[in-house]
């Protein structure tokens, strides 16, 4: 997600679909997608995913972040039909519930989800090390991702 993340170059995206395809075609979609998800929802426990009185601040934040994954599916790097399922995903974690557990429930996934996702993790990290400061998002995610596997 670097790519996504290192600028508004677009030059570099057929380079990072061409990653998420070798990913895909190594894990597989199901769990590049879990993956994914997993991440998404660390990333707004940041931004205070399931905090009391958070609901306000989490309706606009969505918004937010779901006007500039749209921005995206204009570019036609995100598939539109990806767009509910990015929404209910980020809907989720912020209710302080479980994207990954809820995402296992919801049915198939399409090969074009995982690139949905990946876009809104990059974007929710950028908007958390606009906040707590250049690499905060990262460095989290790394902890508790080494935490969950011990």
């Amino acid at each position: 997600m670097s790519i996504l993340r290192s600028a508004d170059d677009q030059s570099e995206w057929p380079a990072l679909s061409e990653r998420i395809e070798a990913a895909t075609a190594i894990y597989g979609v199901g769990e590049l997608l879990r993956g994914t998800v997993f991440l998404i929802g660390g990333a707004l426990v940041q931004v205070g995913a399931g905090t009391t009185g958070g609901e306000r601040i989490a309706e606009k934040f969505t918004k937010t972040l779901m006007d500039k994954v749209v921005q995206l599916a204009e570019s036609e790097f995100v598939e539109d039909t990806d767009l509910p399922m990015v929404r209910q995903v980020v809907t989720v974690a912020l209710q302080g519930r479980d994207p990954v557990a809820w995402r296992d429930q919801a049915g198939p996934v399409p090969d074009s989800e995982p690139r949905a996702m990946g876009c809104a993790l990059a974007l929710i990290a950028d908007f958390v090390d606009l906040v707590d400061g250049p690499g905060a998002c990262e460095r989290v995610l790394l902890t508790g991702l080494g935490n969950a596997l011990d």
